[in-house]
């Protein structure tokens, strides 16, 4: 029987590191790996129906429509059944029955579940007061993001943000006008990085000052010192960091690895080579407009110098 630990959630911005965060927090013993609950996208996931939507908010007005799905994430109750149904394909059916196999045996030996999600992000808070939560939000630069969701060409549909009326009035009121205008036209994939980046942060920031005991690390931190900061956060959370766990970190983040991540294998990288690579896939002209336009919360976060 393992140690009762708090469940952990690593959210953040997407494309801020959260999938090689929490894959790499999940080395350590007696932790199950939860991958993305929240993610709209996902026919094979680990609730039984999809949330309505992208970035789903949930708090104490609507937690009785959430409670009882999130309740089985937390504890291990695979939805096999549901998911039984949704098998197109050889790949499905393996996905289901590993990830079936692997919450069962992390049911039995109550292992401390790694919820990995930055599609959760507006939901830690509730998360976090519901489940008794360790929260771990990764930051990003602004201009990283933006060039990420460029080469992605991953658009998003802003109605996400302004259907959801108590989003709106708890987090995104200030950027409304602009959200409203986003819903009503789809703008090109690099303003609409700003505006989701100014969103996240703002938000950032609220968390910040409502939860000092939240761990806010930055995402080149983190790829510039991977053993060291993982230590941190290994310690923070009352997880052990064993000479295994260093050396798989250090695997996954040494200089053997790609610069840029690869399909199937997301969370190796060469991690200090990767925090620059927005410098080679945005022009100047990008990069002066993303810090034009998200200087007023990315002085915050970053210096000038790291322009």
């Amino acid at each position: 029987m393992s140690k009762v630990r708090k469940p952990i959630l690593v959210t953040g911005s997407h494309r801020s590191g959260t999938t090689w965060a929490g894959k790499n927090l999940s080395l350590a013993p007696h932790t199950g790996y939860i991958h993305e609950p929240f993610n709209v996208g996902k026919k094979i996931n680990y609730v039984k129906k999809p949330f309505s939507y992208w970035f789903q908010y949930i708090c104490e007005e609507n937690a009785f429509k959430h409670k009882e799905v999130l309740d089985n994430v937390i504890h291990y109750q695979y939805p096999l059944f549901g998911n039984l149904t949704k098998i197109r394909t050889l790949r499905n059916a393996a996905r289901v029955f590993i990830s079936q196999g692997l919450t069962f045996v992390h049911k039995i030996k109550n292992d401390s579940p790694i919820v990995k999600d930055p599609i959760a992000f507006f939901s830690a808070d509730w998360l976090c007061k519901t489940y008794r939560m360790n929260v771990l939000v990764l930051i990003r630069h602004p201009a990283a993001f933006c060039s990420s969701l460029k080469i992605k060409n991953w658009t998003f549909d802003f109605n996400n943000f302004l259907n959801q009326r108590l989003l709106m009035d708890r987090y995104l009121y200030v950027f409304e006008k602009e959200i409203r205008e986003f819903a009503q036209e789809e703008k090109h994939v690099i303003e609409q990085a700003i505006l989701l980046w100014n969103c996240i942060y703002h938000t950032v920031k609220v968390y910040q000052q409502e939860h000092p005991e939240w761990l806010f690390v930055r995402h080149e931190d983190l790829s510039n010192d991977p053993l060291g900061e993982f230590e941190a956060i290994y310690r923070k959370f009352d997880l052990e960091f064993t000479p295994s766990v260093q050396s798989r970190i250090l695997e996954n983040s040494g200089s053997h690895n790609p610069t840029e991540q690869q399909a199937g294998n997301e969370f190796k990288r060469n991690s200090k080579d990767n925090i620059l690579n927005w410098k080679k896939r945005l022009s100047s002209e990008e990069i002066e407009s993303i810090k034009a336009k998200t200087k007023n919360l990315s002085n915050e976060f970053y210096e000038d110098y790291e322009w």
